[in-house]
């Protein structure tokens, strides 16, 4: 029993200098690279209905360094991907691209959701289904560009929409 005990302290020994040279699989975050300032958390999409070219995402965005803009987006399911905001004008519903990106305030909170500014799929090249995620790249003016994954819910299952789901990609602000 002794010799398997010194066996086995000696192989963990020699696995030591393998784990430390790979930080990103054995190690938890390297303590110098700083966390990231913007975080994504509630990340979701809506399903298409039949034959739709276009699609919808949103997603809580938290800024915990110095104010910046969500100024572009990139998505793996369609051609182009926009941010939009959809206003409501003498009683008609209209969207438009937001030219000049999204204002993230320093330690501030900002929802793109249904009514206001969100995620615009354009060019879909498949129809988007419940269960389905999408990959979204979120692009800044300042911060490093954010992967995020958003989950397609059924209709009811938004977040903040009664469905009771908080399903999403990214982070939480914590």
């Amino acid at each position: 029993m002794a010799r398997i005990r010194s066996l086995l302290t000696a192989l963990m020994i020699a696995a030591l200098p393998v784990a430390v040279a790979m930080p990103g699989r054995a190690l938890a975050q390297d303590p110098g690279t700083p966390a990231p300032a913007i975080e994504a958390s509630a990340a979701w999409s809506r399903p298409t209905i039949r034959g739709g070219r276009a699609g919808v995402a949103f997603l809580t965005l938290y800024n915990k360094g110095a104010a910046d803009r969500l100024v572009g987006v990139e998505a793996d399911v369609g051609k182009m991907a926009q941010i939009h905001l959809a206003e409501v004008v003498d009683g008609i519903a209209r969207m438009r691209p937001v030219v000049d990106g999204v204002a993230l305030p320093a330690g501030g909170t900002v929802t793109l959701k249904p009514e206001g500014a969100h995620i615009m799929l354009m060019g879909l090249t498949q129809p988007l289904v419940v269960g389905q995620r999408v990959h979204l790249t979120l692009r800044f003016k300042a911060a490093a560009p954010l992967a995020v994954e958003a989950t397609v819910l059924a209709p009811g299952a938004e977040p903040g929409m009664g469905g009771g789901a908080t399903q999403g990609g990214g982070h939480g602000p914590g």
